[in-house]
C-alpha cells in the first residue's frame, strides 16, 4: 500500500485555499493546460489557429 505524502492538515488547507480562490485556481489550471497543449501536442496548423486567436484577443483587450 502506498503512503500519503501530504498531511491531512495540508490537504484541508489546500482545499480551503482552492474554495476561497476559485477563479485564480481556474485561471492557473487553464494556463497550465494551454502551455502543455502548445508544448506537447500542437502542430503547425494548430499553432497558426492559436496565433490568430491570440491576436484577436489582444486587439479586443487593447480596445477596452
Amino acid at each position: 500500500m502506498t503512503e500519503k505524502r501530504t498531511s491531512e492538515a495540508q490537504q484541508r488547507a489546500t482545499q480551503a485555499y482552492r474554495e476561497k480562490n476559485r477563479e485564480k485556481t481556474r485561471k492557473q489550471s487553464a494556463k497550465s493546460s494551454a502551455k502543455t497543449y502548445i508544448n506537447k501536442y500542437c502542430d503547425l496548423d494548430d499553432l497558426a489557429e492559436l496565433m490568430q486567436l491570440v491576436a484577436a484577443r489582444e486587439k479586443e483587450l487593447k480596445n477596452d
